[in-house]
């Protein structure tokens, strides 16, 4: 019996975390930047390869524990969100789910209260280093956080 409230007790501080029972044990804490990135953004300017497609890209986003969820362009895409505050720029790495496999981007970013501003790249291309898209899989995003209205 005493078994089973543990268990039960583990999964609500792992939900409430934001972690699942599936998450690989990881000692590192959550980077604050991550714990910032918590909630739902909508984006508000998009280029790819220098050229500004904001409108072709009516995205959001939501972000829960190091998963997120893009909604968009009638598609949904999940994935897992690394990112890494202690670089200079900032670092961040999307692994999405798609079809079956993974695909997989780095990039950098700057987190600045209700603003999310990303440059990524295809992974095993440059990581870019400053927020312009030189590769043709380059691409910049702006993201506003949505607010929950009382």
């Amino acid at each position: 019996m005493r078994s089973g409230l543990a268990l039960a007790v583990a999964a609500l501080v792992l939900t409430l975390s934001g972690g699942t029972a599936d998450d690989k044990k990881d000692d590192k804490p959550r980077d604050p930047d991550l714990t910032k990135l918590q909630g739902k953004w909508k984006i508000v300017y998009h280029e790819t390869a220098g050229e500004v497609d904001t409108e072709k890209h009516k995205w959001t986003m939501e972000v829960r524990g190091d998963r997120y969820t893009f909604a968009g362009c009638e598609q949904k895409l999940t994935g897992r969100v690394r990112i890494d505050s202690t670089k200079k720029p900032k670092q961040v790495e999307y692994a999405t789910d798609e079809d079956g496999g993974v695909q997989e981007y780095s990039g950098i970013y700057e987190l600045d209260g209700d603003s999310y501003k990303t440059c990524d790249v295809e992974k095993g291309k440059d990581r870019p280093t400053e927020f312009k898209t030189k590769d043709p899989t380059g691409q910049v995003a702006v993201w506003k956080r949505v607010k929950v209205k009382d």
